[in-house]
């Protein structure tokens, strides 16, 4: 068993060798190597999930200090949580044997040499600070945002499956994934729910108000619009419209701006009135305070009158 055991913990070290020997598939490049900078140095500037293990010098130290009983162990069980790890994520793990990595947005080097831990994960996300976990630890914190990731889930299946709702999927945020807006349909509400794609799945960010008035302007249509999206609203006679222009600003649903179309219909659409104004208010107000804001914004709305389209 024990000759068993060491080949397979043998293959593991052949892999995690062999790895180091690879590029990044990341935009992680080699610092510049001068007489004062130490040449396995890294310079990192993109978010991803970093696995650092021992190259084959730290190995043989490990083994002197361990033990090769008590090294093959530890290596065999780091093996299983790289695995498990690396099933549950969507990204890619990088490996990385450099005794410094610089993260220079964050201005944050992490130093091998100070870690207990001989294999560790570093988890970036670009504008903050790298955190840095054992594997172990790493898990057991997947294992928590599985959680929450399947309540955050099955709260999209609810709107999903709800037919007074119409949904709607872009990219939000700008961070490349496909987020998820519902809104009540016409007549039925005035709710606007939006959930964020993320790691594990999806995070509800917003309830709010899709604009719709009872007796009034109903929603009509959602539209991706930069970091953000439209919302247009119409009433039935005659041309009275509103685009409500929300962005997403550093977590914040943002309207910043608001255009409004008025026609009558005894004009027979020749000309319409176009008012913009701007409230500067964010979504996760209450609905009564993000209309009392629209109403005192739009009095001060600038407006102009065209021919119609």
């Amino acid at each position: 068993m024990k000759h068993i055991h060491h080949i397979f913990s043998g293959v593991f070290l052949l892999f995690i060798l062999n790895v180091s020997c690879k590029e990044h598939a990341v935009k992680a490049s080699a610092a510049p190597f001068t007489e004062d900078k130490i040449p396995n140095d890294t310079v990192i500037a993109t978010s991803g999930i970093y696995l650092v293990s021992p190259d084959e010098k730290e190995i043989n130290s490990l083994k002197k200090s361990m033990g090769e009983e008590n090294f093959y162990t530890a290596a065999d069980d780091s093996n299983f949580y790289i695995s498990k790890i690396s099933s549950r994520v969507k990204e890619r793990l990088v490996p990385v044997k450099f005794q410094n990595i610089n993260f220079k947005d964050e201005q944050f080097v992490f130093d091998k040499k100070a870690q207990k831990n001989a294999w560790l994960i570093i988890d970036y996300n670009k504008g903050n600070k790298p955190q840095t976990y054992s594997l172990t630890d790493f898990y057991s914190r997947l294992d928590q945002k599985n959680n929450i990731s399947e309540k955050n889930n099955s709260g999209i299946d609810e709107y999903a499956q709800n037919n007074e709702f119409t949904s709607f999927t872009f990219d939000i945020n700008g961070d490349g994934k496909e987020d998820q807006i519902f809104s009540s349909k016409r007549n039925m509400g005035d709710r606007l729910v939006v959930f964020l794609s993320n790691r594990n799945g999806y995070s509800e960010q917003l309830q709010s108000t899709n604009f719709s008035q009872d007796g009034g302007n109903q929603v009509s249509k959602i539209m991706k619009n930069g970091n953000g999206f439209t919302i247009e609203t119409n009433f039935p006679q005659g041309t009275d419209k509103y685009t409500y222009f929300v962005n997403y600003e550093n977590s914040h649903f943002m309207v910043n701006k608001v255009v409004h179309e008025i026609s009558s219909w005894q004009q027979k659409n020749e000309t319409v009135k176009v008012c913009e104004f701007n409230p500067h208010l964010t979504l996760q107000q209450d609905s009564d305070e993000v209309f009392n804001t629209l109403i005192e914004a739009e009095k001060k709305a600038k407006c102009v009158t065209k021919k119609a389209y």
